[in-house]
């Protein structure tokens, strides 16, 4: 116990950040709001990929020692002859998991890599295509409310003849007469940043002038793109699809994909940095904001997890 009476490691021990992750994992954020809110959702699914992963190789550091744990509860040694058969068959049991743990560590856990990038993958895609239709929804509505402001100012006298709920109604009618006239949005397809900024320019969104998507970049998106087609559709396997999509993989048409740590890193950072540059497109033009508030995209490789 510490000086002031309470525990000495608790929960009252942890900063901001790592109050908001236990929390998270105690209750999903996303359970306590409706669809809508796109940005909060993406970056919910974001941690919630990252937690699992972090988890899944903590797990694996602590199984490890699977067996010197079980010896130490039993106060027994794997070296003694006479064990008996129960303590023997806990004792073998505790070595397979330990071995089973190292084998996976030591090959990388892929698996749990190749897991989280297709969930991120996937929050990257549904952010995007929530974030345009709503960007067009709050356009049209701006818009609608302009021209009836303005009409209303041209003919006052009608104006005030009509109801609040007749007023309402034709701002409702005047939006959806907006939307049908707009062109429909596209949908995600093509490679690399191209399969997000078509369906973004459709809303105003699309990479402007002066903050061009770098070409490195592109080649992770693209990369990152053909490997969760191979992993979700190709039992992970490189097809010649997959190398016509990102002719820069390191892999053969044919080879079964793995993923490295160092690969995981490389695309997390891309796929958060990315986001982070499409939600700020949507301030961009408030008189506050500046670009020094958005992402940094030539230095977009650091921006993976801490620890990832």
């Amino acid at each position: 116990m510490s000086h002031e009476g309470k525990p000495v490691i608790g929960e009252h021990n942890l900063g901001e950040s790592a109050r908001k992750q236990l929390e998270e994992a105690r209750r999903d954020p996303r359970l306590d709001r409706g669809r809508g809110a796109s940005v909060a959702d993406f970056w919910a699914a974001i941690e919630e990929a990252e937690r699992v992963r972090m988890l899944g190789i903590w797990g694996l550091y602590e199984l490890q020692r699977s067996l010197e744990n079980e010896e130490a509860k039993l106060g027994v040694s794997r070296d003694d002859p006479n064990l008996d058969d129960s303590v023997t068959r806990r004792l073998q049991a505790a070595w397979e998991r330990a071995e089973l743990a190292r084998s996976d560590h030591e090959a990388g856990h892929a698996g749990l890599n190749a897991q989280c990038l297709v969930s991120q993958v996937s929050a990257l895609d549904a952010l995007v295509e929530e974030f345009a239709p709503a960007m067009r929804e709050i356009q049209v509505a701006m818009i609608a409310d302009q021209m009836t402001k303005k009409a209303a100012e041209e003919h006052p006298e009608a104006a005030a003849a009509l109801s609040p709920e007749v007023h309402a109604k034709i701002g409702e009618v005047v939006r959806k007469q907006l939307a049908n006239m707009l062109p429909k949005l596209k949908s995600l397809k093509n490679k690399g940043a191209q399969r997000y900024e078509k369906l973004l320019a459709g809303v105003g969104l699309a990479a402007p002038a002066d903050r061009q998507i770098p070409q490195d970049l592109d080649q992770a998106i693209a990369e990152m793109g053909a490997l969760r087609d191979a992993l979700v559709h190709r039992s992970a396997r490189i097809d010649a699809k997959a190398l016509s999509d990102a002719p820069s993989l390191r892999w053969a048409e044919g080879e079964l994909v793995r993923l490295s740590d160092d690969d995981y890193r490389t695309y997390s950072a891309a796929i958060r940095c990315y986001s982070e540059e499409v939600v700020f497109r949507s301030i961009r033009a408030w008189p506050e904001v500046t670009d020094k508030d958005g992402p940094n995209l030539a230095n977009w490789k650091s921006y993976y997890r801490l620890g990832a």
